[in-house]
């Protein structure tokens, strides 16, 4: 056998160990990569269509609104009797456990009313000043808000009743990165423990 011979064939082992090194070491390297007990982290951050809401302060609120640090966004409505106060309650003490442990990190949450005729701005201002002064309530048309239900595909029904009526909804927790673009999804079932554990993987990981 020539001296190239056995030069190639030893090339093509070295290549062939390297390839069963590299794949026996995939799945700790996937397991390395950050997840979330309590919902998931997008495999690529999505873009949303345009919308345009206000605030609670009258002040626009867009796509824009979304870009310069991290947003945590539920929908709901203040007549809501369990999910969203809850949900609401959860954000706030996970944002000041957040403000007080990362005092550097930009962490904003928002309240989009799925019922605007009854969800004023100033209702919504007086709403949330129960649970966080600093939390944003947005409202807006029906077209409008349905817009922006619409690109992160939150399911809401209106349910009438003799006394008034309610609605059922996707109760998910949407996380926003620093571009204004969908980064990860959590269920507000989880305890705040959980919750705010989940914020942490994000805001150390991806900072």
């Amino acid at each position: 056998m020539s001296k190239r011979n056995i030069i190639f064939i030893l090339f093509i082992l070295f290549g062939i160990s390297g390839l069963f090194t590299y794949f026996q070491s995939l799945p700790s390297l996937l397991e390395k990569k950050p997840t979330l007990a309590t919902g998931k982290i997008l495999v690529r951050p999505m873009e949303i269509d345009q919308f345009e809401l206000i605030d609670q302060n009258n002040a626009a609120f867009n796509n824009k609104s979304l870009e310069g640090g991290w947003t945590v966004v539920f929908f709901g409505y203040t007549n809501c009797p369990d999910v969203c106060p809850t949900t609401i309650y959860k954000l706030a003490e996970i944002k000041n456990v957040i403000k007080e442990k990362l005092p550097s990190t930009d962490f904003n949450t928002v309240l989009v009313t799925l019922d605007p005729d009854r969800d004023s701005a100033k209702r919504l201002d007086e709403y949330i000043g129960y649970f966080d002064e600093t939390m944003l309530g947005v409202t807006g048309t029906y077209e409008n808000i349905q817009s922006f239900t619409s690109s992160l595909s939150v399911f809401y029904q209106r349910i009438n009743k003799e006394e008034g009526y309610d609605f059922n909804h996707t109760a998910s927790i949407f996380i926003f990165d620093k571009n204004g673009l969908l980064f990860a999804t959590m269920s507000p079932a989880n305890t705040i423990g959980e919750l705010t554990e989940d914020f942490y993987t994000i805001l150390n990981n991806f900072q």
